[in-house]
């Protein structure tokens, strides 16, 4: 160790000069910084759920699409708002990426005279609205969808182009495009306009990614430079801290974009974590510096001292952290395993600034530096705290045990769920929009069944047409929250109803007709409505969105409203299952929707698989260390149960387990860690030579000032998430605080009262 000592003092400023100019030149790459939010990052490349996607978008076109909604109080059938539906189509036309557009105006109305087939606009003129507004009133195609029952809210459907949808770039030039539109017809016709759709939640990621990163980074840089400076009241407590947290970030990022990765909701937060890990090891060295000064050693021996008791748990520390984080960069999601590699690299990296760029700085100063008190917190001298946990270490323990039965009965309530709308504030665009459509029109979730008739042009059979009509009569039954549903049987009922009324059952004139009674009873029938109803269509607006091009499969489109994760996928299975039991066709359920269910359920899942992984090793790795393994349990309590009990908390409010809540599990576990090694390291070197009372008194002096003030810290660092407008960073903010503070209380309430009475002496 002194001839490590002797060696950075000799070398101190070619230390700081060459670290520096190192991180500035990798930082560079900062400026090629870029965020995704595509739902093709969560899945492994190789995955049948985006496999089976993919050949949904390549057989029916895709289902990217933004809606634009309004409401007129007085009712849309008027002249200004059917002129602004008219104008708003015409418009979103223009929009480059924008393949179809579907509105209340261009929707294709069937009906007939003279015994010949008509197919066109709904509404082209301001003639007859009132007759309109009867017949959207009655027409089961766009009911509920593009026409409310009160016909006072309608929307507009954007699609985009199947090559196009995908790409996050096309989807944020189309809001862009949009919000531009609608901002100037809003300002001129005094209607509020309402944006959501698929496309837009894959913009809204990552146009709040990028917020994020903008605000959220600098302002938690700032918060840690202000606290370090009112903690410690000179540069120098500010300048160490400070300088090994921003160079790991800063390195990690940049390594991170020359790799060729972008950022996306999840890794955007890498700096926060990674302050999380270097500002533990800065603290201790830091801390640790201030008290052998204090104690009036020079600065060449306060320094030597810091590190000589410090390198050792710094160094575990630092290695179990990146040993479980490592853990996750197995993962095949790639934004989890690009999350892992960058927490392990930051982690050694933390470790290798601390032992050597802090030390480094520090031995720069004079003797002579005056090093004041930590305000708020001065601990350095504590006695008699250990003789306190003697004296009641029981009464401690019970206490702890009952907060920890009766949060934990909350872990029964507790479900790992959560909603791809539901993950943006209500104050953001997408969430809004979502929210004002299923209040007011339909179901903002929208489902795609794929239906296989198992023969080629066996979508024009009417039994095939008549199983569809009861399958929708049973999972409306089943699942109230669906709201609308279409498909070509639609057109073909609409057909049969329009050509042939007569040739349905005979109900008297007070019964409405059953649906399965207006499909044709003959297949050739169906096929010619079908024929009739393609060479009617005007050009751009064929059929083949609905059936493949061997007429095998059929396209079943559903909207149903907001449900979690947990609700979504259930229903997926059921219709899966419905249709396998049932019927000698099946279905596969494809969308958006659909993949955003798969998706948040997988990652959220893979995070708690890879969190209890970390735990595993940590758990393994405190065994190594210690080399106790009667004690084994204590290390590993105060590491676990503040998840427990926080997770407990959730489960009596009903919050359920996301993204940003397996992320803080992670979190929480390696800072968590940290402290218990710290503590331990402490007691076992006190222990030697000290009694019980005197090993805590110790731990306190030596270790508490760090493990206080790293948890303060952070709890005001990683209090900015509640800022963001992505509520799995609020929900992260709000665990990740809790559970930290209760961790240290555990450190160093529960953690030395179990020792006093397990292993102390009375």
């Amino acid at each position: 160790m002194e001839k490590y000592i002797q060696l950075l003092d000799k070398q101190k400023y070619k230390i700081i000069v060459l670290t520096t100019l190192l991180v500035a030149l990798s930082s560079i790459a900062l400026k090629d910084i870029a965020y995704e939010g595509s739902y093709k990052i969560w899945f492994d490349k190789e995955s049948k759920i985006l496999k089976d996607y993919e050949h949904f978008r390549s057989t029916f076109s895709a289902d990217d699409s933004f809606i634009v909604a309004f409401r007129d109080e007085n009712g849309i059938f008027n002249k200004k708002a059917i002129g602004i539906i008219l104008e708003l189509t015409a418009e979103f036309k223009k929009i480059k990426g924008v393949a179809k557009v579907d509105s209340l105006t261009n929707y294709q109305h069937i009906s007939a005279l003279d015994d010949e087939i008509i197919v066109e606009d709904f509404i082209s003129t301001y003639e007859e609205l009132e007759l309109k507004k009867q017949l959207a009133q009655n027409d089961k195609l766009i009911l509920n969808q593009l026409i409310s029952k009160d016909a006072t809210t309608t929307m507009i459907a954007l699609r985009l182009a199947s090559l196009s949808g995908a790409n996050e770039d096309v989807n944020i030039f189309v809001l862009n495009k949009l919000n531009r539109i609608l901002d100037k017809v809003s300002k001129e016709s005094g209607y509020k306009f309402y944006v959501t759709g698929a496309p837009a939640i894959t913009a809204s990621l990552v146009n709040i990614s990028q917020k994020d990163a903008k605000l959220l980074m600098p302002l938690a840089v700032v918060m840690v430079v202000t606290l370090l400076f009112i903690l410690f009241r000179n540069m120098v407590g500010v300048l160490v801290p400070s300088v090994v947290i921003v160079f790991t970030f800063l390195t990690v990022l940049s390594t991170q974009i020359l790799l060729g990765y972008k950022l996306n909701n999840f890794t955007v937060n890498i700096p926060s974590f990674i302050t999380a890990i270097a500002i533990a090891d800065a603290m201790h060295l830091y801390l640790a510096w201030v008290y052998y000064k204090r104690k009036k050693y020079d600065n060449y021996n306060s320094v030597r001292l810091a590190l000589q008791s410090n390198l050792l748990p710094i160094a575990l520390t630092s290695f179990t952290t990146a040993a479980g984080f490592a853990s996750l960069g197995l993962s095949t999601i790639e934004p989890i395993a690009t999350f892992g590699i960058a927490i392990t690299m930051g982690a050694v990296l933390a470790f290798v600034l601390s032992v050597t760029l802090a030390p480094a700085i520090l031995l720069t100063l004079k003797d002579g530096f005056e090093v004041k008190p930590v305000r708020f917190l001065n601990l350095l001298d504590t006695k008699g705290y250990g003789a306190f946990i003697v004296r009641n270490d029981k009464k401690i323990i019970y206490g702890f045990v009952v907060l920890m039965m009766v949060l934990g009965y909350g872990l029964s309530f507790l479900k790992v769920d959560s909603n791809s709308i539901k993950y943006f504030s209500k104050t953001t665009q997408v969430r809004e929009g979502s929210e004002f459509v299923e209040k007011n029109l339909t179901g903002s979730m929208v489902y795609e069944i794929i239906l296989d008739a198992k023969q080629k042009e066996g979508v024009k059979d009417p039994e095939f047409l008549n199983t569809i009509v009861k399958f929708e009569d049973e999972l409306r039954g089943k699942y109230k929250n669906v709201r609308f549903t279409t498909s070509l049987k639609d057109i073909v009922v609409r057909m049969q109803k329009v050509l042939n009324p007569s040739s349905t059952c005979a109900v008297s004139d007070s019964e409405e007709v059953p649906l399965w009674c207006q499909i044709p009873q003959e297949k050739n029938l169906v096929a010619q409505y079908l024929l009739l109803y393609s060479m009617s269509l005007p050009q751009g607006m064929e059929i083949n969105d609905k059936i493949d091009t061997t007429e095998q499969f059929l396209r079943l489109s559903i909207n149903s409203g907001l449900d979690d994760t947990s609700k979504e996928l259930e229903m997926i299975e059921w219709i899966k299952k419905w249709w396998g039991k049932n019927t000698k066709y099946s279905a596969d359920v494809q969308g958006q929707t659909t993949i955003f269910a798969y998706m948040q359920s997988s990652v959220t899942k893979t995070l708690l698989v890879s969190i209890s992984t970390t735990l595993l090793i940590v758990t393994i790795f405190m065994f190594i260390i210690f080399k106790n393994l009667k004690m084994l349990w204590l290390f590993i309590l105060p590491n676990i149960a503040p998840i427990i009990l926080v997770a407990g908390v959730m489960g009596y409010l009903g919050i359920n387990i996301d993204l940003g809540v397996a992320i803080s599990a992670a979190v929480i576990l390696g800072i968590a860690v940290d402290d218990t090694i710290h503590f331990f390291s402490k007691y076992f070197e006190a222990i030697k030579t000290k009694t019980f009372e005197q090993s805590i008194d110790y731990i306190i002096s030596h270790s508490a000032n760090a493990m206080i003030l790293t948890t303060m810290i952070l709890s005001f660092t990683f209090g900015l998430f509640v800022l963001s407008d992505f509520i799995p960073n609020v929900n992260f903010a709000i665990v990740s605080v809790s559970a930290l503070n209760i961790a240290l209380l555990f450190d160093l309430v529960l953690l030395p009262a179990l020792l006093s009475f397990g292993y102390g002496t009375k």
